[in-house]
Order: structure tokens, then C-alpha cells, then sequence
């Protein structure tokens, strides 16, 4: 091979390496625009997470993104405590999610007197969001959407009390599920 020719390959492989059309030296494709491999970010925190318990109960991701966001911003340390009174039934995790619920779905043997090891379980991400996305489903199973959405917020015995708090927690599920849907 003369040396101009040789120079040309160079130039016409480093152009379609510029190209993206060559894989790079490691062996790996150049990344595309959006992400590895052409994907778009990720839409929420955790969206590997919700995706999955979304669509093992049969619901929209976007919909699990909604209750995250308005119960915790995604924050897997959140815990409220609304009335110290009740500290016992304190809401844990990304989903919020109560220890009377996760006694509900088995996870706790007895929510008025859980142990540190079943709330540590509670608030890791992957089993919080299965509990949540799980709550979420039992009661879009039994009611329509707004009737849902608030009764995952009060719960069994706030059916008769869904009154302006839970219109507001309604307005801000509702509000950041269209915001996921427009995505």
C-alpha cells in the first residue's frame, strides 16, 4: 500500500468513526444522541423500578411516577408523620406507603408494633414501590380513577372523608400523570 493511500483509509475511517459508523477502539459503538445506544433518558427516578411492579399489576408507569412524585419527590428516605400520635402507621418510602398497608399485602406481621428489619424492608426501593404499585391496583380494581387515586392516600377507613385534602392530593397525582403521559 502506498502512503497516500494508506493516509486516505485513515482519514476514511477516522471520518466514519466521526460518523458513528465504525465502533470505537474499545469495541463499543459511539453513543447516541438521548443516551446509550439512541435510548431517551430515563423520565423519573427510579423508572426501571416503577416500570417493572407498574406492569406486573397491570398499570401505567406513568401512574406510579404520579403517587412517588406527590408522596415523597421520588425520595426513597422519605417517612411522614402526619399525626405523632399514630407514628406507628407512619408512611414510608417512594410510595408513601403505610405500615398498616404493607401489613395488608403480607410484608409486615403487625403494623401497630413492626420491627426495624421489616420498616428497613419497607423503604428499600424495589419493595417499596411493589407495595405501592400493589395498593395502587387493589384500588383501581374497585373504583373509578379520582376515587382511586384518593383512596390510595386515605385508605379502608377514609372512604367516608374524602374531602378537600384528598381533592388536593387527587389535583397533584392527576397533574404529574399528565405531565408523564405528555412525555
Amino acid at each position: 500500500m502506498s502512503p497516500i493511500t494508506g493516509i486516505v483509509v485513515v482519514l476514511l475511517l477516522g471520518g466514519l468513526a466521526v460518523l458513528g459508523l465504525v465502533k470505537s477502539a474499545q469495541g463499543g459503538a459511539p453513543a447516541a444522541p438521548g443516551g446509550p445506544n439512541g435510548s431517551r433518558p430515563a423520565p423519573w427516578p427510579f423508572a426501571d423500578l416503577i416500570d417493572k411492579w407498574a406492569r406486573f399489576y397491570g398499570l401505567e408507569p406513568e401512574l406510579i411516577a404520579a403517587h412517588a412524585k406527590t408522596e415523597s419527590s421520588f425520595n426513597p428516605s422519605a417517612i411522614n408523620t402526619e399525626d405523632p400520635a399514630l407514628d406507628y402507621d407512619s408512611s414510608y418510602g417512594l410510595m408513601g406507603v403505610q405500615l398498616s398497608v404493607a401489613q395488608d399485602a403480607g410484608a409486615v406481621k403487625d403494623y401497630k408494633h413492626a420491627t426495624a428489619a421489616e420498616i428497613a424492608w419497607l423503604r428499600d426501593p424495589d419493595n417499596n414501590i411493589q407495595i405501592g404499585a400493589w395498593n395502587v391496583e387493589r384500588w383501581h380494581r374497585r373504583y373509578s380513577w379520582d376515587v382511586a387515586v384518593q383512596m390510595y392516600n386515605v385508605g379502608e377507613n377514609g372512604y367516608n372523608n374524602l374531602g378537600r385534602r384528598n381533592s388536593a392530593y387527587l389535583n397533584k397525582v392527576r397533574e404529574a400523570y399528565n405531565v408523564y403521559c405528555a412525555r
